[in-house]
């Protein structure tokens, strides 16, 4: 996306600085209108968990290595499937966060000529054309439940364009041995770890497929498994995203966790906003 203005990410060799600095962005996004950015007030959180994931890798010994180095290897490694979570990190940045940027910051018919030329998906191209309107909406003063309601449906199409579109090809190449980990610990919260978890808002993926998804997983003869796109959209669609509405309802329980997530490090975003 050739927008007006470019992230400064730090090098992909600084591993835990970029994606704190991804964080950063995400949550300024969000901040900068929440009522439209809902896939990047979500995104903040979920780059964060990812940070605190990254940590549990050395990689002051560890040089990256580029996606065809880690995927193509007939054996990976512990350190591969850990590469592959990074690379992670950054491609969702890369393939929506900086589309946001682009639609916050162009006239609505350069940006869709750009995404046409492009060539991006359908889906997410109708997406951004429902936020348009919406966006449209809200500043000429109309907030009816109508434009709410389509900018929930514009975001939850992002969504689920970058977990068909960008995020299962990566978990496709995961080891099943990091897969069944992760599956176990697979965890989504609204808090940034500085204080008790609000278990309201918090949900576990191993423990909600088996309370309410245990009929999906009888009726496919599976275990619970997060790398599964039909289970983890279930996981998503039916309980993070009813989740981040609920958080959302209340402005105060988001306020300090997302002043925290858009002050990790010292980066500001200049939105020019032109949305004609």
């Amino acid at each position: 996306m050739n927008a007006l203005y470019s992230f400064n990410l730090p090098p992909e060799e600084h591993v835990l600085l970029r994606n704190r600095t991804i964080t950063t962005y995400y949550a300024q996004l969000y901040l900068n209108e929440p009522q439209l950015y809902k896939w990047a007030g979500m995104a903040a959180f979920a780059s964060f968990h990812i940070g605190e994931k990254l940590k549990m890798w050395d990689w002051t010994d560890s040089p990256i290595k580029s996606f065809s180095e880690t995927c193509q290897k007939k054996n990976k490694s512990l350190e591969d499937d850990f590469q592959i979570i990074r690379i992670l990190n950054n491609k969702i940045f890369s393939a929506i966060g900086t589309m946001h940027l682009g639609f916050s910051q162009l006239p609505y018919s350069e940006f869709k000529n750009q995404l046409l030329l492009t060539h991006k998906n359908e889906l997410l191209i109708q997406a951004f054309d429902k936020l348009h309107a919406a966006r449209t909406s809200l500043q000429n003063g109309t907030c009816t439940d109508d434009v709410k309601a389509l900018i929930w449906e514009a975001n939850v199409d992002i969504l689920w364009h970058e977990q068909h579109k960008v995020v299962q090809p990566l978990f496709d190449k995961l080891t099943s041995v990091f897969s069944g980990a992760m599956s176990l610990i697979a965890s989504f919260d609204y808090d940034v770890n500085h204080k008790k978890t609000d278990w309201r808002l918090a949900s576990r993926f191993i423990f909600f497929m088996l309370k309410k998804g245990l009929k999906k997983l009888m009726k496919h003869s599976r275990l619970p498994d997060v790398t599964d796109l039909e289970q983890r959209w279930y996981w998503i669609s039916q309980s993070l995203l009813k989740k981040w509405q609920k958080a959302e309802s209340d402005r105060t329980l988001l306020a300090e966790e997302l002043r925290i997530l858009s002050q990790l490090e010292e980066r500001t975003l200049f939105l020019n906003q032109k949305k004609s």
